[in-house]
């Protein structure tokens, strides 16, 4: 009988080698021993180890390995000890199973003879057998999720200390581990924020931190620290940890983090990145410049700055092609902050008392007085029962909504008027460049220009 070359695929999860015993190596010397008694050699080993046969099928390295060897020709049949090690869920499995037709490679399930591509019977055992293991898979899968999410509702831990964000650690509060600040890194995070705010800028609060605070911080643990939900003290949206800043001001720390402040290898500073917007898409435009030789015998250059939309020069989606100079800009704000700011005021008036308008949510007093009003119907026999339990059920959860919504807070912008009364230009003047960025993103949200390229509106943070 002609030998057969055989693949041996084994796998094994985590927590089945904790529970069950099921070694990778005993699996091995299982199909080894089938392989010698039904005449065939191996012609390699494949193995994931501590992967799940849900894992995305993407993520299991052996199995790619193996499909490679099957497409250059080195496999003709492949040993698995029984299916939910192969595969436990339908789309998966034909998506390999179709390569393997292709390549006319068949498979064994040494344990499951029953189950198999070749006859009718095995092919309909085989489905049966993948669609409860998936259903399994399923429902296990949905049980871990609802312990895990009624754990974090409770605030307690559900994972390791790896998986924490720089400043926190594991501990217990009122007998409950749960995540707490770690002391010794608590004020190198309340440092990086303070820097992060002010300067804005990434790579300038990364070397502040590691010069002042912590050698070994990294680029990682800055991202984190602009990312994670932990540091506004949520997770998955509910409350879950102590945190180091509020809403407002995660919410804007995000629209910091997200605007690109450019500085090349020319030196050139762009005062407004992040901030000027497309008049045609409202796509933000870029930085762009150039630089021109003004003295030939000392060979002093003069600096332009501008900006442009990539939508229009690189993608051609859009049509607006000019390129908006970042002198006329800063001349202009520095003449019009004033008038900026008043328009901006009204402006601002305007959109909350439509905002007011339109929202018609009743206030926890008045729901009170619903509740009141219901009682006293019932008591004086007015209403039935059913009705009563019904009305009063809808008022109780409206209440619950009114309460558990914060209050608006009028941003307050009046610091904006401060620096406008005072002489803010002699002072501007003598920033540098990087000081004179750190100003405008200080407070300015956004700029955006006219198709003519004025400026048209400029609002604040």
């Amino acid at each position: 009988m002609k030998l057969e070359r055989c693949a041996i695929y084994i796998r094994v999860s985590t927590a089945e080698q904790m529970m069950h015993g099921k070694s990778l190596e005993a699996q091995r010397e299982y199909l080894e021993a089938y392989s010698r008694e039904h005449n065939m050699v191996v012609a390699g080993v494949y193995a994931d180890e501590g992967k799940t046969a849900r894992k995305e099928l993407k993520k299991r390295k052996a199995i790619h390995a193996l499909l490679e060897d099957v497409k250059a020709g080195k496999i003709d049949v492949i040993l698995f000890w029984r299916l939910d090690r192969w595969f436990r869920n339908l789309s998966d499995f034909y998506k390999v199973q179709d390569i393997l037709d292709e390549y006319h490679v068949r498979w064994i399930s040494t344990s499951e003879p029953g189950i198999n591509m070749e006859t009718r019977d095995g092919r309909l055992q085989l489905n049966v057998v993948l669609s409860i293991g998936q259903n399994e898979v399923d429902t296990t899968s949905e049980r871990i999720k609802f312990v895990n999410e009624a754990s974090i509702r409770q605030g307690k831990l559900i994972f390791g200390d790896a998986n924490m964000g720089y400043g926190y650690k594991s501990g217990t509060v009122d007998g409950v581990k749960c995540m707490i600040k770690d002391p010794e890194r608590e004020e190198a995070v309340n440092a990086f924020y303070q820097y992060f705010f002010k300067h804005q800028s990434k790579t300038g609060a990364l070397k502040y931190i590691q010069e002042n605070y912590d050698p070994d911080f990294s680029y990682s643990s800055m991202r984190t620290l602009l990312s994670s939900e932990f540091y506004k003290g949520t997770y998955r949206g509910a409350p879950y940890c102590p945190a180091y800043l509020s809403t407002e001001d995660w919410d804007r720390l995000q629209k910091i983090s997200d605007k690109n402040i450019k500085v090349n290898r020319s030196n050139r500073v762009y005062l407004f990145s992040g901030l000027i917007y497309c008049p045609n898409c409202n796509n933000l435009l870029s930085g762009c410049g150039c630089s021109s030789i003004i003295n030939r015998k000392t060979g002093a250059k003069r600096t332009y700055c501008y900006y442009r939309c990539n939508k229009a020069y690189m993608d051609n989606h859009c049509n607006y092609r000019h390129r908006l100079s970042q002198n006329l800009v800063e001349s202009y704000l520095l003449e019009h902050l004033e008038d900026e700011y008043q328009r901006y005021h009204v402006r601002s008036g305007q959109i909350r008392e439509k905002q007011k308008k339109e929202k018609k949510i009743k206030t926890p007093e008045k729901l009170r007085s619903e509740l009141e009003r219901l009682n006293l119907l019932f008591q004086k026999g007015r209403v039935e029962w059913e009705y009563y339990n019904k009305e009063y059920s809808r008022i109780e959860y409206e209440l619950k909504e009114a309460l558990a919504i914060q209050p608006e807070i009028e941003r307050d912008v009046s610091y904006v008027n401060e620096i406008i009364q005072s002489d803010f230009r002699s002072m501007y003047a003598k920033l540098s460049l990087e000081n004179r960025r750190a100003f405008w993103r200080s407070i300015v949200s956004d700029i955006h220009v006219a198709k003519d390229s004025t400026v048209k509106e400029v609002n604040f943070l």
